[in-house]
């Protein structure tokens, strides 16, 4: 009797601890699904990661492509010059295997040589990435740029951030204008000035420059404005060498005394009393560029020792 009471006693515990149990697993179960229900599930798993060539083409894929100063057709086209610049820049993007191999695939271009045509789509890709800046933060990139959304008139801002397997999540989207497209001295430009070489960067209203007057000599006079521009991202600069060893970073659009740009320039054209011995488009690494106007009739001055036009004369830089 003894023993009979004691196994249902046992039997009374072994099922309130069952009970106890199951009530435990359906209150966590309950709890998921409740987490779920409010938004607040674990996020999904991050999968391979992406190179960063892959994510940029990701970004213009969800968000559209990025507007940019296109040093092929400003400030002035060249009839024929975009698919000159880019057979003559082809061997270094294919020298570049993962940039290559990443615009091969986006573009859906053969592996082996390209004709001139299909050498014109990488090239156009391979702006466009340059255009386009990815910012690390963590296991993922952040983004803002101006984008042409696909089949639609209007260029947006865009803000989002792209995580390293490729998933792209957008902040915020506002019409926007066009970029600004500087055409000013980069800010390792040393100006000329009665006291020495000054860093376009250190000039300021007021200090003297050299500049030249309406028959050529050199007339010191005083800075009437300095300007300074933001650059876009992937901005292209012309970086030009003349033969008696002077060097030149600028904008395309800027000036030379006698008023043409320096994008129009090419390799054997006459430069402020010598000759152009290269002439070449690189990305420049700064975040803005510079201008300064100087007194007098003329509005040059002398960067890096070459004659230039200012262009503030015609408003801000």
């Amino acid at each position: 009797m003894a023993a009979m009471a004691y196994s249902l006693a046992a039997m009374q515990s072994e099922g309130r601890h069952s009970h106890a149990i199951h009530g435990r697993r359906m209150a966590a179960l309950l709890g998921a699904i409740l987490l779920v229900a409010c938004g607040s599930a674990a996020p999904s798993p991050v999968g391979s990661p992406l190179g960063s060539y892959e994510l940029k083409f990701k970004v213009m894929d969800a968000v559209g492509t990025p507007v940019y100063c296109d040093p092929d057709f400003y400030p002035v086209a060249r009839d024929g010059g975009e698919l000159a610049n880019a057979i003559a820049e082809y061997p270094n993007i294919r020298a570049q295997a993962g940039l290559y191999a990443a615009i091969v695939a986006h573009e859906h271009l053969p592996s082996g040589d390209l004709t001139d045509a299909q050498k014109l789509t990488a090239y156009r890709a391979y702006k466009l990435l340059n255009a386009l800046a990815l910012t690390p933060n963590g296991n993922e990139y952040t983004f803002e740029f101006r984008a042409q959304p696909k089949d639609q008139p209007t260029i947006q801002l865009v803000k989002g951030t792209v995580r390293v397997d490729g998933v792209v999540t957008v902040s915020s989207r506002t019409n926007s204008g066009p970029p600004p497209c500087p055409i000013c001295l980069a800010a390792s430009t040393l100006i000329a000035t009665p006291g020495g070489a000054v860093r376009v960067v250190d000039m300021k209203a007021g200090m003297l420059v050299w500049t030249a007057g309406r028959d050529g000599t050199r007339v010191a006079v005083a800075v009437i404005e300095v300007g300074s521009t933001q650059v876009p991202a992937g901005h292209l600069m012309v970086h030009l060498v003349l033969a008696d060893g002077r060097e030149l970073l600028a904008s395309p659009g800027h000036r030379t005394a006698e008023g043409r740009a320096l994008g129009s320039l090419a390799v054997g054209d006459s430069l402020d009393g010598s000759t152009i011995q290269l002439w070449e488009l690189v990305p420049y690494s700064g975040d803005r560029t510079y201008d300064l106007l100087p007194a007098g009739p003329t509005g040059t001055y002398w960067a890096n020792g070459i004659l230039l036009s200012s262009t503030l004369t015609a408003g801000p830089s």
